[in-house]
């Protein structure tokens, strides 16, 4: 998912978190 690999190279570790928060609850 290179969109995901850009939006979390853009909002830093914060957004990593949130984006690994979105894709954990997306697979649950």
């Amino acid at each position: 998912m290179p969109v995901t690999v850009v939006v979390g190279t853009q909002w830093g570790d914060e957004g990593k978190a949130k984006v690994i928060d979105l894709l954990a609850a997306d697979h649950s």
